[in-house]
């Protein structure tokens, strides 16, 4: 994937599909984060210059607006943190802010420098004041992988409500894992905080399904949860992933939930070959394989409905909506019985499965 040398490009379809699930997803944490703490961060690493060449928005002011809509919801302050290494794109994006209102309580920081030496500084101020980072979403999505050291990601996400989603362009690291450049595999071995994945060159398999393990294995020794979106070019080659890593159950499934918007054929993956403006073409039934992973996770027990939402959203791919068809598609087949009192006592209506109704897998 070429990197734009101007200070505006023109915006590709795989990045209209990041920018619907980073929107979907800001929708939700907004709200949630501000209701329960006086200041929450967005932090955008490679914000870019605020637009694209047709007039659509950048992700900075994706955050903004989107904010902005979900305003009345929210009860303290929001900071925004913009950084490029471009001073172009810098002001760029201050001429784009500068035409929108914005309230006393959004405090807005675009600022000129590297992602890396930027948040290595302001971790550095907070570490030496023995202070937290207030709750932070750091969008990290640069065009390449240097200036993304996995040592910044991991002093991120070990502060308390802390969140990546961050671009693995895995299409280019691949090419160049074994190449002379000696420089460029420092870059690959900073961005996985090992020089140990060079030896990935050696593979014999699919070296990128490797390498997207790798750097998967390196973000859950630091968070709960992570998750992938995977981003394929118009010849459905894949070039990049999308990885978001929390350590929060409520924010891993509103991930899911906007990435579902995206590809609701649940396989989380968009290819430039589909229409932009329609992006879900097909959706398929989910029922059986859903059924078949819940069925093997409580083969011969009996689980309330709620312990079985936690297994699925925590550890599947699916949300509470595939499941419940899937149970109802179950049940209606016979492959489970759900006792007809729920454990409030309560008669459970057939067909329908609250949080505490009773399932007997067989």
């Amino acid at each position: 994937m070429p990197v734009p040398s101007e200070t505006i490009w023109n915006i590709e379809p795989h990045t209209l599909a990041k920018h619907k699930i980073l929107e979907r997803y800001l929708q939700a944490w907004y709200p949630i984060l501000n209701t329960y703490n006086r200041r929450i961060i967005y932090l955008d690493g490679f914000c870019g210059p605020g637009c694209y060449s047709g007039g659509e928005p950048g992700s900075p002011i994706i955050a903004i607006d989107t904010a902005l809509t979900h305003r009345s919801k929210m009860v303290g302050e929001v900071v925004f943190v913009f950084i490029d290494e471009r001073k172009d794109r810098i002001e760029n994006l201050r001429s784009e802010l500068a035409r929108r209102k914005i309230p006393a309580d959004f405090k807005v920081h675009a600022q000129h420098g590297r992602f890396d030496e930027v948040v290595g500084s302001i971790l550095d101020g907070l570490d030496s004041e023995h202070q937290n980072l207030a709750p932070t979403f750091a969008f990290v999505d640069p065009f390449g992988f240097s200036g993304v050291p996995f040592a910044v990601l991991r002093r991120l996400l070990r502060n308390p409500k802390c969140e990546v989603f961050v671009t693995f362009m895995v299409d280019a690291m691949n090419r160049f894992l074994d190449g002379p450049d000696e420089e460029i595999r420092a870059h690959i071995a900073d961005f996985f905080g090992s020089s140990e994945i060079l030896e990935a060159s050696k593979e014999a398999g699919n070296r990128k399904t490797y390498l997207l393990n790798a750097y998967k294995n390196r973000l859950s020794d630091e968070a709960c949860f992570v998750r992938e979106f995977e981003m394929c070019n118009r010849n459905d080659r894949v070039i990049y992933y999308l990885l978001f890593a929390t350590n929060n159950a409520l924010g891993h499934l509103k991930m899911k939930e906007a990435m579902w918007k995206v590809d609701g054929e649940g396989d989380y993956k968009f290819s430039d070959k589909t229409n932009p403006e329609q992006i879900v073409l097909f959706r398929q039934d989910h029922s059986r394989p859903l059924y078949e992973d819940v069925q093997k996770r409580f083969t011969n027990s009996k689980r309330q409905m709620q312990e079985v939402i936690t297994y699925v959203c925590d550890e599947t791919p699916y949300v509470v909506k595939h499941l419940r068809q899937a149970l109802r598609d179950a049940e209606a087949r016979g492959w489970i019985q759900v006792d007809q009192l729920k454990v409030d006592g309560q008669r459970r209506k057939r067909g329908t499965f609250p949080d505490d109704a009773v399932i007997n897998f067989q």
